[in-house]
């Protein structure tokens, strides 16, 4: 194993881990800023009130998106596995 192969298996960890992540991380983000610009406006400057929505909207897109993260991750494991079973 030379050390392109090691790039790539580490190249395609990471996009492995972004089409992961990107989901839950989008959500979150558009929760708190639409939160953000609703506490702004209406001067309600309460932090529990972001924080809550942003865990139940996390948890919502996890539940959701479980079967795919869960593809996504054994997917990789194969390949993984089938480089390693070929290696001289």
């Amino acid at each position: 194993m030379g050390i392109e192969d090691a790039i790539g298996v580490s190249y395609e960890a990471l996009v492995v881990v972004i089409k992961i992540a990107f989901p839950t991380l989008v959500v979150t983000t558009a929760i708190g800023l639409a939160v953000t610009l609703f506490q702004s406006v209406t001067q309600i400057n309460d932090s529990t009130l972001q924080q809550n929505l942003k865990m139940a909207a996390t948890y919502a897109v996890l539940f959701v998106t479980v079967p795919a993260i869960i593809m996504a991750l054994r997917d990789f494991a194969l390949v993984i596995f089938d480089r390693i079973a070929h290696l001289h």
